[in-house]
This record gives C-alpha cells, structure tokens and sequence, in this order.
C-alpha cells in the first residue's frame, strides 16, 4: 500500500506518468498498475486520464486522497527512522537489578562508563540481595542482573564478569592476637556481623566459617554492607567482607592481609533465558566483559 501512495502522490506532483515513474527509478507500466490497484482497493476512481495518459485531472477521491497520502506517507517514513534509529543508538531506560556489594561498590562505576558511552540511555536500578535479583529476572521486572550468587538457575544465563576478593574486616578498637596461630581460637571467640540469608556474601562467608571450622561466639545478622560497616566502626567485632569496600571512607576498619583467611569469588550478570536481549543490555553486557583496571581498583 506505502508503495502505491508513493506512486500517487508523485504521478500528482508531476502532473504526468512518465516523469512521475522516472523519479521513482519505476517503470511506467508499474506507476501506472499502482494507480489502478488503488482504485481497485478504494473502488472508486482516482484520475481522469487521457487517451495517451499524459495530462489528468484528479476527481474529488483523487484530491482527498493525495492529502491524506501525503500524511500517511510522512508518518510511515517518521516510524520507520524511529524503528532503524533504535537498532543504531542506544536510548530508553535499562533495568537493571544488583546485588548488595555490586550494586553499593562496583555499579556507580559501570553506570557511569555507561553514560559517557550512552548519553540517551537512562537507568532503573533495584538494589536487593542476589536471590531477589535472579526472581525479578525471571519475572521480566527487570532486564539484567548483577549477582555474587553461583546458584545455577535454570531459567537463566549466567555469565562471569568480575573476579572479586574478600577478605576478614575487624574494628580498629579490636586488637589480633601477634602470632597466626592463636587465630583460630580467637576468632571464634567474637561476635560476627554478617548478612541476610539470600545475600551473595552471606553465602561465601558461611563456606568460610565452615571451611575454617569457625564458629562464631556470636552472629549478628544486618541487612546491608553499609550497616555492617557502621557497625564495626562502633562496637568490637569482624565480618568477611569484599575488598572493594576499602576503597570507601573504611576509617576504623581493617583488613586481615593474610592469604589463608582470604577468598575469591566471581560476580555474575544474568538475563531471561530464550529473550532476546534489547539492544541497551547488549551494550552493557559488552562494557561488562571489558571491566579495565580502573573500574577494577
């Protein structure tokens, strides 16, 4: 139908066929089939042609349909540069899902990078612990995730994208035994702040009390790394803590540099499997996989 409005309006405009098919890199023959399969949709006709369809004149469809044409026209060219611009910039508004520790420490840098990148694209951002993340994924809430859990979930594609360290952070007020050895004992001997259950950390820090075979003489359970924080900073006590919090304000905190008591542990993004992935998430996914060293520190 677009193409035989085109062929009308431009047979208007040049008052005559051959010029009108010449502009359109048409054959006459097609110009002239246009206006007739018009006609036949409308039942109705268009164009008074003379015997040799050189000169016309419009009948009063003809007239009404030229102005609405050229409307129609205009609006299908205005839709489908819209259409090909998506496919080209990056615009709209990304939802995005991330941990605690990813969404507090490492996100603000990726949204960021994103910005400069994207200056059209604007962000939603949920923050949650990872197993509230990976539900919202699956519900379509949200389009990407940034989780520290390696729970496999079926649903879902998971994809590394960080190698992060954690390591035991203790309150400046709490004075550690001289010798390695006495650790053991008296780290069992405090009081533990650590998080939630469904929390990526909380996860990683249970697998290391229990590798370690420390049992904590108390556990305080907080809901944020920024409560823990506080926390350490008032009252005598350690937590297992990523060490992307040392490059916060962490004054009366610090961290045990000891290569035993320390682990590693990847941050995932997840999508929906079987949804195609909007061209936003796309450009996010690219930036993930080219983490540099500054986004790093």
């Amino acid at each position: 139908m677009i193409d035989e409005l085109k062929s009308f309006i431009q047979v208007v405009d040049e008052q005559n066929f051959t010029k009108a098919a010449q502009k359109l890199n048409l054959s006459q023959p097609a110009v002239s089939m246009h206006i007739s399969g018009l006609e036949k949709q409308l039942d109705t006709i268009l164009i008074l042609r003379s015997n040799k369809q050189k000169n016309f004149l419009l009948t009063p469809d003809g007239e009404l349909l030229y102005k609405r044409a050229k409307k129609i026209v205009h609006q299908y060219e205005e839709m489908m540069n819209e259409i090909k611009s998506q496919k080209t910039e990056v615009q709209g508004t990304l939802k995005i899902g991330a941990s605690l520790t990813i969404g507090e420490y490492l996100l603000p840098k990726i949204l960021l990078q994103l910005s400069k990148l994207y200056p059209n694209l604007m962000f939603e951002v949920i923050i949650e612990n990872s197993h509230t993340i990976m539900e919202k994924i699956n519900q379509l809430e949200l389009e990407i995730g940034l989780i520290e859990d390696d729970e496999v979930h079926l649903t879902l594609n998971r994809q590394p994208f960080y190698c992060d360290t954690l390591q035991i952070a203790y309150s400046d007020k709490l004075t550690l035994p001289k010798s390695p050895a006495q650790y053991h004992t008296f780290f069992s001997s405090q009081t533990w702040f650590i998080r939630e259950d469904g929390s990526g950390t909380r996860a990683i820090t249970d697998f290391f009390l229990e590798n370690l075979r420390i049992i904590p003489k108390h556990k305080v359970i907080l809901g944020s790394n920024y409560l823990i924080k506080e926390t350490l900073r008032q009252q005598l006590g350690m937590t297992f803590a990523s060490t992307l919090m040392k490059h916060q304000d962490f004054k009366g905190i610090s961290y045990l540099e000891e290569e035993a008591y320390t682990l590693s542990r990847l941050f995932y993004y997840v999508t929906k499997e079987g949804v195609v992935l909007s061209k936003r998430v796309q450009c996010m996914i690219s930036l993930l996989n080219e983490l540099d060293g500054t986004m790093r520190s």
